[in-house]
């Protein structure tokens, strides 16, 4: 009897026991169910606990870091977003880094080099805002004052490379020196040039030598990135033209990026947000001047954007 009661007793235990387990695993598992699980690298959510939410975001130089630094501040003291930032040394390793989850934005790119690099490793990164514009800027040889001011046949050095060419003809015709033809789905070379009144002689260099052509006196007139003038010495106010971001092709400003099946995260939508704010707008302006823009804009669309570049250029 008494080993009867004894079995009795360690039953009812094992019963409670038992109880208490199973309600433990179904309160856990409705916790899950609504909570957004996300990979335990870089993704992390929202919690109950007081403790930030940590997003990671990823650039090519410092400027974006600084930028970066400060947008996480205010995020930190308005949504409790907890902003980590991390300066990488090429333009690839950013990339791969969002591709793998160990970061969960990076802002330093093109589309057109998003949507290459996407082509050739095989993944599906996406635009989720615009960023900044790192403009170009026009200077001349002393004597030359103003557009107006440019001689016949005048020498013009540019970065060679196909993307700042492009750029800098598209500059050159806003500035009503040239016209060219656009060709659906191809980015403009010299041999697009159709009318040049001042017979302006063009000199692609290569970008270091840019700058140096205009100081040695090789050249009378140059176009290449504002940061690059001003590290080379020339100052911004004697600058005759510097790109205006609400004129440039949406595919020459620099994004912020995301997994794609991450761009509607509600976490990364207050951090772009916050980064797409008056605030950041005036943090650029005293800190940086004209060498970086604010690029983005009201109803922007850069998924959108993404796509048609795909569509316009890609696909030929």
């Amino acid at each position: 009897m008494k080993h009867m009661k004894t079995l009795l007793k360690a039953s009812l235990l094992f019963l409670v026991a038992f109880i208490m387990v199973a309600c433990t695993s179904q309160d856990a598992g409705s916790k899950d169910t609504d909570t957004t699980t996300q990979d335990d690298t870089a993704q992390e959510t929202t919690t109950d606990s007081g403790e930030p939410t940590v997003i990671k975001v990823g650039m090519a130089n410092e400027l974006t870091k600084a930028t970066w630094d400060d947008v996480g501040k205010r995020l930190l003291e308005k949504e409790n977003i907890k902003v980590e930032t991390q300066v990488f040394s090429d333009f690839s390793t950013p990339n791969r880094a969002l591709s793998d989850g160990d970061i969960d934005l990076n802002a330093y790119q093109y589309i057109s080099f998003l949507a290459q690099y996407n082509q050739d490793a095989d993944t599906e990164l996406r635009p989720i805002g615009y960023a900044y514009l790192p403009p170009l800027a026009m200077f001349a040889k002393e004597g030359i004052e103003s557009i107006d001011d440019i001689p016949e046949g005048a020498k013009i050095s540019f970065t060679e490379d196909p993307t700042n060419t492009d750029n800098t003809l598209l500059q050159l015709e806003k500035m009503g020196l040239i016209e060219v033809e656009h060709k659906p789905g191809e980015r403009l070379t010299i041999d697009d040039v159709t009318e040049n009144p001042k017979n302006l002689e063009f000199v692609p260099l290569a970008s270091p030598e840019v700058v140096r052509s205009l100081l040695t006196g090789d050249v009378d007139l140059m176009i290449t990135g504002l940061s690059m003038s001003t590290d080379g010495g020339l100052d911004p106010e004697d600058a005759l033209y510097i790109e205006d971001p609400a004129d440039t092709p949406y595919y020459y400003k620099v994004m912020i990026v995301s997994q794609e099946d991450r761009v509607d995260d509600e976490i990364l939508q207050k951090a772009v947000a916050e980064f797409q704010s008056e605030e950041t707008r005036q943090f650029v302006e005293e800190n940086f001047g004209q060498s970086y823009l604010p690029a983005w804009t009201e109803g922007e669309t850069p998924l959108e954007d993404y796509d048609k570049y795909v569509e316009e250029f890609m696909k030929h």
